[in-house]
């Protein structure tokens, strides 16, 4: 937390309730064995065809990094499931194909909403807005939003009725990581051969599998405090009296020289400093959001706005419009499946590295190296054709690397 000069100012402040959930680590076991950082990944019937989590660098199965219940309200056609495999090999760093999520899908029963597909050529259709904080917190007769760990609510990892991650052991949620949004997913299609290398390679057994340390997972929203650098602007603003326009100007020609010298370095100096601050202005912010919270391994807000970790990267300018402040998935590619757009729904932070890698031999060495991991999904969640024993789609990730 930031350091204030009295009781009294902090008294006066109030942090913001936001709609981005965070995941903690927690080595405490649970009820929920669903969704986890490192460990094994578990399958639906099917298993994954294991070249969809090989390093497509050094072709080499690949450590789970995240497994992550991603089951939505509005989509009871399937049951669904998020992975996030990274490798580890240091030659693989940065190198397209390093890090790779996948989106599990296991088919219901349940008949699915049909919907007009448009067609190129048309005029994309307008997004419809909603409002993300009801959609979480469900809305009050305050318009403030409600506690989602109140008692009487669900897990958002598990379908058991008893919340593993809470603190608070009369606390639940009502939601899990995945249920924010209401969506409709348009009529199957055949799912397109993805592009892999060689003949279907069988999921490996347990003792042969790469693998980091298993975490369960905590959650809770994120809360963010007030702006200290503001706070103390506006103190210091209060406490200085500018007097110029009333000054004499008593000082000797040779003093103003050298006092004008003086001030056109200082000015220099100032719009060095200005220079470089815009261009570490994502980064500085990045580092600003994630220092009040810590210990978080993700973020979580289905079709929210990722946190970015710098925008003069190939990611960062993928995602970012260079004229104004706006960032979103829509120049990112199409869902292979059923080429609708892709939305936000994960980023790892840096924290997950410190929680994964510690104790690992060789870490150092052959670690991760990133940023943050930013995973875009189906917008529409769409289904994948054979998945009543479940069936796997690639999705998109953006992995923003530390810079050398």
């Amino acid at each position: 937390m930031a350091d204030y000069d009295s009781d009294e100012d902090v008294a006066d402040l109030e942090y913001t309730t936001t709609t981005t959930l965070l995941g903690y680590a927690e080595p405490t076991p649970s009820d929920d064995t669903t969704s986890h950082l490192g460990g094994t990944p578990t399958w639906f019937d099917t298993p994954l065809d294991a070249r969809l989590a090989k390093c497509q660098s050094c072709n080499n199965l690949m450590p789970l990094l995240l497994q992550l219940d991603g089951n939505l309200p509005d989509s009871p056609h399937h049951n669904r499931m998020l992975y996030l495999f990274g490798c580890r090999s240091k030659p693989c760093r940065k190198k397209k194909g390093s890090v790779r999520a996948i989106r599990g899908v296991k088919s219901t029963g349940v008949p699915q909403k049909p919907v007009v597909v448009e067609r190129k050529e048309e005029k994309e259709e307008e997004k419809p807005k909603s409002n993300m904080g009801d959609l979480i917190f469900g809305a009050s007769l305050s318009g403030a939003p409600t506690n989602p760990f109140a008692s009487g609510s669900q897990n958002p990892f598990a379908t058991t009725t008893a919340n593993p991650f809470a603190k608070d052991p009369v606390a639940t949620l009502t939601k899990s990581f995945a249920q924010v949004v209401s969506i409709s997913a348009p009529e199957p299609k055949p799912t397109p051969e993805p592009t892999l290398i060689g003949p279907p390679s069988p999921w490996p057994p347990t003792a042969e599998i790469p693998q980091y340390t298993s975490f369960y997972l905590d959650a809770s929203y994120e809360e963010l405090e007030p702006d200290a650098l503001t706070l103390q602007s506006q103190k210091l603003a209060k406490t200085i009296k500018m007097d110029t326009e009333d000054d004499i100007d008593d000082t000797p020609s040779s003093s103003k020289k050298a006092s004008s010298s003086s001030k056109n370095s200082k000015e220099k100096a100032s719009k060095e400093k200005e220079f470089e601050s815009a261009m570490n202005a994502a980064f500085l912010n990045f580092q600003n959001i994630t220092s009040q919270n810590p210990e978080q391994v993700l973020r979580y807000e289905r079709k929210g706005t990722p946190l970015l970790y710098s925008r003069d990267d190939s990611i960062g300018k993928l995602l970012s419009n260079q004229k104004s402040s706006e960032i979103s998935l829509s120049k990112v590619p199409r869902c292979e499946n059923c080429g609708r757009g892709r939305c936000f729904e994960i980023q790892l932070m840096p924290h997950t590295i410190s929680v994964l890698e510690e104790g690992q031999e060789g870490a150092l060495d052959e670690g991760m190296v990133w940023g943050t991991i930013i995973v875009g999904t189906c917008e529409a969640d769409c289904a994948v054709a054979g998945s009543d024993k479940g069936a796997y789609i690639e999705e998109w990730v953006g992995v923003q690397w530390e810079t050398d």
